[in-house]
């Protein structure tokens, strides 16, 4: 049902520093961008195999709040995982488990559907699984 780690996504408090951080431990830098609607800015890093490291930084002080809370630098947010079948099928499969998911279908990014669990129904861990170039325009 599961390929393998897509990427992890990572809250940091300041996406520059972070960002030169993972350059001198040799990372390469595949995609950068800024998502107003969710307010905040990303920067993709490949690692190793295929797996990224996803560094998000907050840009409005409530997005800030919600995703460090008080005084935390940075933390883990979320592990996505590569699906290896159609996504509708895992969410169903997950599901059955007794995970909630934080939209009732499917989001499209970057031309793939991405599924996201509620923390607090998979043992405190936010999933998401990605179904790699199944989104369509």
């Amino acid at each position: 049902m599961l390929k393998r780690i897509d990427h992890i996504g990572v809250i940091v408090d300041d996406l520059f520093r972070a960002k030169k951080f993972l350059e001198s431990l040799g990372m390469t830098l595949h995609l950068e961008r800024e998502i107003p609607e969710r307010q905040v800015k990303a920067a993709f890093y490949d690692v190793g195999d295929g797996a990224r490291i996803e560094l998000i930084e907050p840009t409005s002080p409530e997005a800030r709040e919600r995703r460090l809370g008080q005084g935390n630098k940075a933390r883990i947010e979320h592990i996505a995982v590569e699906t290896d079948d159609d996504i509708d099928t895992v969410i169903a499969a997950v599901r059955g488990l007794g995970v909630d998911f934080v939209a009732p279908q499917p989001v499209a990014i970057d031309g793939n559907l991405n599924a996201f669990t509620r923390p607090h129904t998979s043992e405190g861990i936010q999933f998401q699984f990605v179904e790699r170039g199944a989104a369509t325009a």
